[in-house]
Formats: C-alpha cells, structure tokens, sequence
C-alpha cells in the first residue's frame, strides 16, 4: 500500500487527549458541536484536568448530552460555562437558581455569523469517524453548527472564522452520514483516537394529553407539506398518527429528524418529491441521541445533513411551498407572543431554531406554523397553572412573535387560523383553548387588560 500525504499528516497529528488537552490556553473560548457531535468525556476531561494551570477559560456547550467534569462546582473558578441552548440536565445543572445564569442568546442561523465573524472561538473539540481512502473525516448526524464552526467561512472579503486548534475525536462507532458531512484531515490539528459508545435517550412516556395534541396538529397536516418537527412525546404521537394516516408526498425539511421518518419512508408517505430544496431527499441538520435512527441516517444516501446556515435559512425555509414548523413553547399571553425559552426569569432551553422556522414559515407560499403546548402545568403544591396567561411572567424572553404564529395547539382544541385576528380575537380563541378550569379567570384577565369591550 503507497503512502499517500494525508496519512502522513494524520500518524503526524495523532496523539493523546492528555497532549491535545495542552493545546489549550489561558482565556480561550472554547466550542464543541450541538448533539451527538460532542466528543466523548475523554478529552474535556483531560482539559478539565489542567484547572490548576488555566485561567479564564470559556466553554460554550450546547445542549450538552454527557456528564463533563468541569460541570462540577471545583471546576468553576477555572471554566466558565455559557450556552446558547440549554435544553438537556447535564447543562441546565449550570443554571440552577441563576436565572438566566450565562446564557448566550442565539438562534441557529444567526449563531454561525456570530461564530465566524464576532466571537470566532479558539478552540473546538468534535467527534468524527475514521478517515475514508481520501483523507476525508465524515462530521456524522450532527452538521447544525459544526460545518461553519470546524473549518470557518469563505466570503467576498476573504476567509473568516475557524479555530486556532482543531481536535478531532475519532471513534470507530461513530455515525458517517451523507450530505456535506465530509471534512478533510488537513484542517484538524489534533487527532485522538477513542472507540466509545454513544449516548441514547430512552423514549419518552406520552400521556393522554398528548395524543389530543398530536391528533390536533395531525388533522393541520396536508399532501404535499414539507415538515419541520423535533423529538419528544407530542413528536413521537405525531409521527406514529402520521404513519396511519392517508397523508401523500410528505417531506422532511427539518433541524432535527424527526423518529417516525424510518416508518414514513417505508410505508410510502414520506416522498419529498415536491420540495424545493433537494427533492426527493430527506433533508436535515442533525439527530438527537435516538438509538433507531442510528442505522437509518448511516450512509443513507437519500438523507442529507446541511449546516445550520443552509437548514436555518428563513429564505431557503421560504422557499418551500407548503412548509410546516411544529414547535413546543411554555407559555403564549394572550396577543399570540410565544415565551419558548425561558419561564419567567428561569432559563429553561434556548432560542434553537424555532424563530428561524418562524420566518421561514411566513415567508412560504402556504406555510403554517403550528405551536403545540399542554394548557397547563401545576406548581410544587399541585396548583393548576395555566400556560396561555395574560401577560408573560416577568423577565420571559419572546422566541416567537406574535405575527410569525398561525396555529396553537393544546390538548383541549386549535385556535386559529391566527393571521388578521385582533387581539380581542385571538384572546377569546386561545382562551376557549385553554384548561377548562382556568377559563373563567382568563375571561377576567382579558377584561381588565381592556379586552372584550
């Protein structure tokens, strides 16, 4: 077998994480991928190991999906940990009783700009297959932020962006995927090689609520829609209602892949032929740590995974005909304005790219954006809380506008169509919405704010 230049340069940048961990500075900023993409705890922890010897290191994690060493409080004085997506356990646990603790306001698309332009970071750690016969390290499932981040961006005024150092974990049970997955070994400048399983979540256990709201937002769907939609129980009960029901030609234009796209692709229902981006593919940026869809994303060359700047685009979003965004919020007051990041002062996930798909979906001939919620929570004591409030608690970020929402959903109904309502109209409608119990007291509510004149 001849040697070619890229296997000198890998056996040249193969090392150990504790010698990748020294490539590390005083008051880097460092990054990882969103999801699966995160190395494993191999090499954060060798850079862990060095906070006798940091200073003012910044470490942005992103919906972190492991147990990091440095999330310990001993690691604090050392690694300051934002995030621009809280969203899972491991990094809310950064938040507690904080607030909005270090959060980094960011939506998907306008992150990778933030990322190249503003705040390029110094270094990132990434998880990566073993190179193919050309050299090239596939990023796998996980391309929202990786692409722009990993190798920065070329523009009319030159090259922006990518880091000072590289380092790349390779894992021989790591997912490669097709689309612009395929990152080359000269841009790394570490490798590190690590076989480690990776983390899946088990699924979540719907309730009866549930179901009314997947059959709610169901019965929104039409032949031909290109869907954008994540995981979690409601997505879970859409996708199976989906699979049995007589909807034709769906596609999947869509952050996250959704669980159900294995089943819809079998029975026929999923085609994508009338998208605009890539028909006939299923188009997505990355997979959340969902065990059933690890073999059905590897190699599949009829699923492609795109940075965030391409599936996060309001205008390439647009350009969809029928274009369909389901999305969760926390709370919705009365004018339609969707609090989906935070509670009140409380962070509780982030910005994602739910205005992203918002825009998008105002911006498409026939798009809808549909968002789904239980109507009601209870607190600690087991008082019922009605999400659909009057006004936003106090300190609540807006992740959606009011104009951008044609749909809410909850378990008890739909209001909409939204477009053209007043906001008496689009009270009395989301209101009737609400829990049963909790009507009376939004009636009231409404009337003081000078509603329902």
């Amino acid at each position: 077998m001849v040697k070619t230049d890229w296997m000198y340069q890998y056996k040249k940048k193969l090392c150990t994480a504790e010698a990748a961990a020294r490539a590390v500075c005083d008051d880097d900023f460092i990054m990882t991928p969103l999801c699966l993409g995160q190395p494993s705890t191999l090499i954060p922890d060798a850079i862990a190991d060095r906070k006798d010897e940091l200073k003012n290191v910044e470490w942005r994690w992103n919906l972190a999906i492991r147990p990091y060493k440095m999330f310990k409080p001993e690691y604090s004085s050392t690694f300051k940990i934002t995030s621009a997506f809280t969203g899972t356990p491991f990094i809310l646990s950064q938040f507690q009783g904080m607030g909005y603790g270090n959060y980094a306001p960011a939506t998907v698309f306008s992150s990778i700009k933030q990322w190249t332009y503003y705040r390029k970071p110094d270094v990132i750690v990434c998880m990566v297959t073993p190179p193919d016969k050309d050299g090239f390290l596939n990023i796998g499932p996980d391309l929202m932020f990786s692409r722009g981040l990993l190798e920065g961006k070329s523009t009319s005024r030159g090259f922006v962006g990518g880091p000072r150092t590289l380092i790349g974990e390779v894992n021989d049970q790591y997912i490669p995927v097709c689309g612009d997955a395929r990152l080359h070994i000269s841009n790394f400048t570490h490798i590190v090689e690590n076989s480690s399983t990776l983390p899946a979540f088990p699924s979540p256990q719907p309730k009866d609520k549930h179901r009314k709201m997947a059959e709610h937002v169901v019965s929104l769907l039409r032949d031909r829609d290109s869907i954008q939609i994540g995981i979690g129980a409601v997505p879970m009960l859409i996708s199976d209602l989906i699979a049995h029901s007589d909807l034709k030609d769906i596609g999947l234009f869509t952050e996250m892949l959704p669980t159900g796209a294995p089943v819809w692709q079998e029975k026929g229902i999923l085609t994508g032929k009338y998208k605009t981006f890539r028909p006939g593919e299923i188009s997505a940026s990355f997979i959340g740590p969902v065990k059933e869809l690890f073999d059905f994303v590897r190699n599949n060359e009829q699923i492609g995974f795109y940075a965030g700047d391409v599936m996060n685009n309001p205008a390439v979003i647009g350009a969809e005909e029928q274009m369909v965004g389901i999305n969760g919020a926390l709370e919705i007051d009365m004018a339609g304005q969707v609090a989906s990041l935070t509670l009140g002062n409380r962070m509780v996930s982030g910005y994602g790219g739910q205005s992203d798909f918002a825009m998008g979906c105002r911006m498409s001939r026939f798009g809808r954006m549909i968002i789904v919620m239980a109507s009601a929570t209870k607190d600690k004591n087991g008082k019922l809380i009605s999400r659909i409030v009057p006004n936003l608690s106090p300190g609540a970020l807006v992740g959606t506008l009011a104009v951008h929402v044609d749909y809410v959903v909850t378990e008890n109904g739909i209001a909409g169509p939204m477009d053209g309502m007043s906001i008496d109209e689009r009270a009395e409608a989301l209101i009737k919405i609400a829990h049963p119990e909790l009507q009376d007291e939004l009636v009231k509510s409404a009337k003081e704010k000078g509603l329902f004149k």
